[in-house]
This record gives C-alpha cells, sequence and structure tokens, in this order.
C-alpha cells in the first residue's frame, strides 16, 4: 500500500497511537523506547532500522510502508522518549550500562557531556565517578575521566 502526500497526516496519527497504546500496555515496549530514547538524547544513532522486527511487525499491522513507520517511530521517539540531565545522573549506573553497549568509554564520555548544560556537568562528571568506580571496565574509562575536572 503506498500513502499519498495527503494521507501523511492519518499515516501519522495510526502509528502514533499505536504507539502510545503500545507503551502503556506492554512493559517490553517501555524498556525498549527507553533504551531508544537514552540513545536519542546523547546523540547516538538508533538501535533500529527499516529493516527492524519491531517496525515490520507496526508496518504490517498498520498496512504503511516500513520506511513511513521507521520515520515516525524516530520523531516519536525524539519528541516524547528523552532523558533529562537529571534522570541522566540519578540513572548513571543504568546510562552506562545501556551505553556501552552501544559505543566506546570515549564516546560515551564525550556524548553525555556534549548533552549536559554547563552547570550541570559537574553533577554529571560525579555521577560518572561514581558510576564508572562499581564497573569491571573502569580501567577503560579513567584516562577519559582523568581530562576532566569537577
Amino acid at each position: 500500500m503506498t500513502i499519498a502526500p495527503t494521507e501523511l497526516r492519518e499515516a501519522h496519527l495510526r502509528v502514533w497511537a499505536l504507539l502510545e497504546f503500545g507503551l502503556e500496555s506492554h512493559a517490553s515496549w517501555r524498556d525498549q523506547f527507553l533504551l531508544y530514547g537514552l540513545l536519542a538524547t546523547v546523540g547516538f544513532d538508533y538501535p533500529f532500522d527499516e529493516n527492524d522486527h519491531k517496525v515490520g511487525e507496526l508496518s504490517e499491522q498498520l498496512g504503511l510502508p516500513a520506511e513511513l513507520v521507521f520515520g515516525e517511530v524516530c520523531h516519536f521517539i525524539r519528541q516524547n522518549c528523552l532523558w533529562t540531565t537529571d534522570e541522566l545522573i540519578a540513572d548513571m549506573e543504568k546510562v552506562l550500562r545501556l551505553l556501552a553497549d552501544h559505543a566506546s568509554p570515549r564516546t560515551i564520555l564525550k556524548s553525555l557531556l556534549d548533552f549536559s548544560p554547563y552547570a550541570k556537568r559537574p553533577s554529571v562528571l560525579k555521577a560518572l565517578r561514581t558510576a564508572v568506580a562499581a564497573r569491571s571496565d573502569a580501567d577503560d574509562f579513567k584516562p577519559y575521566l582523568s581530562l576532566y575536572k569537577n
């Protein structure tokens, strides 16, 4: 099925309604979107594409092209699933655990600090240092953390 430009608004509403329903009723969706939102927050690429199982499932369920569904899912995440700096600080152990699957320690540190407002960087660094100290790969982070003063 091909969506004509005049039907894009309807397609947008259908995709978002299904996403909102899924997030309300399925814990696994909430967990998945939490991850996607974290990656979007700090500027990483999404861990899915047009060929993703969930995108295909939504596309088939709605009768919409996968590329349209993919674009809507990305837009939905950017609008609804982004983390605040305070949330990053409060859940830094979880943040590191999730980000470590997608980037190097150097990239993680740079991304978190680039995202954080200047005034909150000392708090982000403190939370990072605390969370890193408890990790088995702490030595991988130390050279990069030592470049920053609190």
